[in-house]
């Protein structure tokens, strides 16, 4: 049976990191029982702090270091003070707050545990190294990276940014051109302008292109009026403009130029442009859509054959010293 949370991917992270979780709690307290321990994995960040301090800790100070919210840290204290692991006494220096400490008990399972926690953390090495040699860097840096901007916040952002595709207006062209060159001229691989200074006038000069029939100048714009990326689509290919033989090929639509700015990327805007050309073909009537790509594009490539384009190598030419190749989807 297919593992439905790992299909979802990403939109499924936090359950993976559940899953994860529960699977090395049940283990970790399996390995207690049959050492004949009565503790929980849950409670170790906890003990584990209080074990290790000098001075007794506030219910404050617990939670500061090992960042658990308040809740959880009480609730495991809450535990441990069942078990009589811990001792509770009034703080001199704020009445507000109590001191925790180890009792008598606690400490004497603390020889108990030691040794097993030097098991626990080589074959943990051993789990956490499978995937990348430093996971516990990576964990570090996704813990990091949620404590600067939390998730509802950067679900939040994202909505704000959510991009529709339009045609650009005309009082836009300039800022596209901008983008164009901008992008293309960041291309590992791709020529730059002292190579292709044509080509780059043409890409700062983008709007131009409309005043060919059948030419339309897409932007994907946010609900700000930024603009994240554009593409350059033909209804009809004889306008194409492009080296090789696409613009003879009939009844098809194509685009070309597609680029997406640096501070959009990750959001899918090079698909959303993808998709509304295609749509765009399909509603024109089109057999096929056609489209070019260099090695030096292999994100957009990827996107490409992931969509359903296929190579056409009747479609490739070179454009100076640059090979372009060619894909055609088929509708």
């Amino acid at each position: 049976m297919a593992d439905k949370i790992e299909e979802i991917g990403y939109l499924a992270g936090g359950s993976r990191l559940r899953r994860i979780y529960e699977k090395l709690q049940v283990g970790g307290d399996k390995v207690y029982k049959e050492a004949g321990i009565s503790f929980k994995s849950s409670w170790f960040p906890v003990y584990y702090v209080l074990a290790k301090s000098i001075q007794p800790q506030t219910i404050m100070e617990i939670t500061h270091q090992i960042a658990f919210s308040h809740i959880t840290v009480k609730n495991i204290l809450c535990a441990l003070e069942r078990e009589s692991l811990i001792q509770m006494g009034p703080n001199p220096r704020d009445k507000r707050s109590k001191l925790v400490a180890l009792s008598g008990k606690g400490k004497y399972l603390l020889t108990k545990l030691e040794p097993l926690w030097a098991s626990f953390d080589i074959a943990l090495r051993g789990v956490f190294t499978i995937g990348h040699p430093e996971m516990n860097g990576i964990l570090s840096r996704i813990d990091a990276a949620l404590n600067d901007v939390p998730l509802n916040d950067r679900v939040r952002n994202l909505q704000d940014r959510a991009y529709e595709v339009r045609n650009a207006k005309p009082e836009e062209f300039d800022t596209v051109g901008a983008l164009m060159v901008r992008v293309y001229s960041q291309l590992d691989g791709f020529p730059k302008a002292a190579e292709q200074p044509e080509y780059y006038d043409m890409l700062a000069h983008i709007g131009k292109l409309t005043e060919k029939p059948a030419t339309e100048l897409l932007v994907a714009v946010n609900p700000k009026g930024i603009i994240g990326g554009a593409v350059v689509y033909f209804s009809d290919m004889q306008y194409y403009g492009s080296g090789g033989t696409a613009t003879l090929e009939k009844n098809s639509s194509g685009f070309r130029l597609l680029a997406v700015d640096q501070f959009a990327r990750g959001q899918g805007l090079g698909k959303l442009l993808t998709v509304e050309c295609v749509r765009r073909a399909k509603l024109n009537g089109s057999t096929q859509v056609v489209i070019h790509s260099t090695k030096a594009m292999q994100i957009a490539w990827k996107m490409y054959e992931n969509m359903g384009f296929k190579r056409s190598d009747d479609l490739d030419f070179k454009q100076g010293d640059l090979r372009v190749f060619g894909f055609r989807l088929k509708l």
